[in-house]
């Protein structure tokens, strides 16, 4: 049922992610990848008659992280379905979009002033979004940090801006650039979203998915440093959870020493 395969997909797949840099990461790769490949072969790319409306929900997922683990079949089916949406926009079912505009940017398929440039045109606040994310899905770390600096701009509503920050938080090539990036622009990030909004809540939780436990001091330090009024029950999650994380890891380690 949608619930099993959505927590199992999800779990699995933010394995993979957290492994990344471990050495026994491709193992879990293999394992992450036949199960995506099978839910793949019974939803496909396109919606069937009848289907369940949460088929919709689970196959972009299965298809953006099948690509995100560089299967080559659904990298390149996605950049024909790209190829085709530019010559004709409703050519591409909106359950899907999501997932192909990111994997043309993952891939490299795409120039970043190109997807820039279609973001900026977009005709809705929902396709901006996608661009958005798309945006968030480059594998070149400089690219990303465009689209950080992107966020801070007048290009970006304030109740968007957090959107490209959590993206980059789940990419594994902005592990290293966003802490840095959040430390140095937090005064003009706060002002933007305005002193105790959800949003920010929303960016300090992003910070678990790229740190480990070696960073713990410096991220109480920092708020300590630069207080954030509405955030401290969130700070406090997200330590913890980036301590878990990190024993997590630690065990993986020894079984698959």
């Amino acid at each position: 049922d949608y619930l099993t395969q959505s927590n199992v997909s999800g779990n699995l797949y933010a394995l993979y992610h957290r492994t990344i840099d471990e050495s026994y990461n491709s193992q879990i790769k293999q394992i992450a990848h036949t199960y995506f490949r099978k839910m793949f072969e019974t939803l496909g790319w396109d919606a069937q008659k009848d289907e369940p409306h949460t088929n919709a929900l689970l196959r972009s997922y299965v298809i953006a992280a099948l690509g995100k683990m560089d299967d080559e079949e659904i990298l390149a089916e996605a950049n024909n379905r790209f190829v085709q949406y530019l010559k004709n926009p409703n050519s591409l079912s909106p359950d899907i979009q999501d997932a192909v505009f990111s994997l043309v940017a993952w891939s490299g398929k795409i120039s970043y002033e190109k997807l820039l440039n279609l973001y900026k045109s977009a005709q809705s606040q929902e396709q901006k979004i996608r661009f958005l994310g798309a945006l968030s899905s480059f594998k070149d770390p400089k690219l990303l940090l465009k689209t950080l600096e992107l966020s801070q701009s007048k290009h970006v509503r304030s109740q968007n801006m957090h959107i490209p920050i959590i993206r980059i938080s789940a990419n594994q090539y902005g592990k290293k650039i966003l802490w840095p990036w959040l430390k140095k622009n937090w005064k003009k990030l706060r002002i933007k979203v305005g002193s105790g909004s959800p949003l920010l809540n929303r960016i300090v939780s992003s910070i678990s998915g790229v740190a480990d436990a070696s960073m713990q001091g410096q991220i109480k330090q920092f708020f300590k440093q630069n207080p954030t009024p509405g955030t401290e029950m969130t700070l406090s999650q997200t330590l913890e959870r980036i301590r878990i994380h990190s024993q997590f890891i630690k065990r993986l380690r020894t079984e698959f020493a």
